[in-house]
């Protein structure tokens, strides 16, 4: 499935010629140009593909800065909008966080290893503004409460702590992110500074500092489609604990903010929408990385500073699972 950066641009020319479907485009053209960007191929999993109908263009427009669309199963992308521009990713930077916790959790079996919690991030989960799960100082979790905590609530501070669960400090686990952006070739995509997603100037009043006081993680949304893509291979659960609108932890109720979820504004039951992760901060603006599933194709599509956030993301994948031939049985 993964194909080798080496293949040489000619190749890829002749192959994604020959190919019916879909490929990575540009929506700003009015008429159908095919985009073979090789800067976007260069972090493909797979041969792109056409939309060769103008009608289904139209319908994948949206108000992302950036957007990307892919086939878990073949790895191709079906769909790119500034796709390998880095942008502030917000809180979508936990599936790298979680992906590098549950590794280490399913290796040594240890989702019941407990977590003590520091007092800056005790003081974090109780701020107005930063805090939506509630730790206090010394206090125990489990890898998989932090998880369930970091993943459904976005809750900050249980990201960190599953960082220096993974690293031993938070320092080192960011080295590890960036490592692994390297390791499967999207570091030219991909620039963490942070667990959770926060910038530098929140994070620095709590001591963690990594960077420059105004840096920020920033990362394309290709880049951040083939880590959704490797969390959802490491651990396919996830989506049986990220499509919960709402769950119960340590006496307080968790709320996922994904509007594409049965409750929210955006839900299409059609869509069959079961995940992953949301994100927000005034930089980053509204972030989404959502899965789907139909005609046994998974789905993952990425919208990056999006004002129209998942109501952008249910019209584009109303569109993908109509006009690819991927998703649609009947092309």
């Amino acid at each position: 499935m993964f194909h080798q950066k080496s293949i040489k641009k000619g190749v890829i020319l002749l192959l994604a010629t020959f190919t019916f479907g879909m490929t990575a485009v540009n929506t700003a053209n009015a008429s159908y140009v095919p985009n073979y960007d090789y800067a976007d191929n260069a972090d493909s999993l797979g041969t792109n593909k056409l939309i060769t109908s103008a009608t289904g263009l139209n319908q994948l427009k949206n108000s992302a800065k950036a957007a990307a669309a892919m086939d878990y199963n073949s790895g191709q992308f079906v769909y790119s909008k500034n796709g390998t521009t880095k942008y502030a990713i917000a809180s979508t930077t936990k599936l790298m966080t979680l992906y590098l916790a549950i590794q280490k959790a399913k290796q040594l079996g240890q989702w019941n290893h407990k977590v003590r919690i520091s007092s800056s991030l005790s003081k974090m989960s109780k701020s107005s503004d930063l805090g939506n799960f509630r730790m206090n100082t010394g206090s125990y979790y489990t890898v998989h409460s932090l998880y369930k905590a970091a993943l459904i609530a976005s809750s900050n501070s249980a990201a960190i702590a599953l960082g220096q669960y993974v690293a031993g400090s938070n320092n080192r686990f960011i080295t590890m992110m960036n490592k692994q952006a390297d390791a499967w070739d999207i570091n030219n995509q991909a620039h963490f500074v942070s667990a959770s997603g926060l910038e530098n100037s929140d994070l620095y009043r709590y001591g963690f500092k990594y960077g420059s006081k105004h840096d920020y993680n920033k990362v394309s949304a290709r880049a951040l489609a083939i880590i959704a893509h490797h969390i959802l291979s490491l651990y396919p659960s996830i989506v049986n604990d990220a499509d919960h609108r709402y769950a119960s932890l340590d006496g307080q109720t968790l709320k996922n903010e994904n509007e594409l979820l049965p409750g929210g504004n955006s839900y299409i039951p059609a869509l069959k929408v079961d995940g992953l992760k949301t994100g927000y901060t005034p930089l980053a603006g509204y972030c989404l990385v959502s899965t789907s599933k139909k005609n046994n194709h998974r789905l993952i599509v990425v919208t990056l500073n999006d004002k129209n956030g998942s109501h952008d993301q249910a019209k584009m994948i109303t569109a993908i699972y109509k006009y690819s031939s991927l998703f649609n049985s009947n092309m």
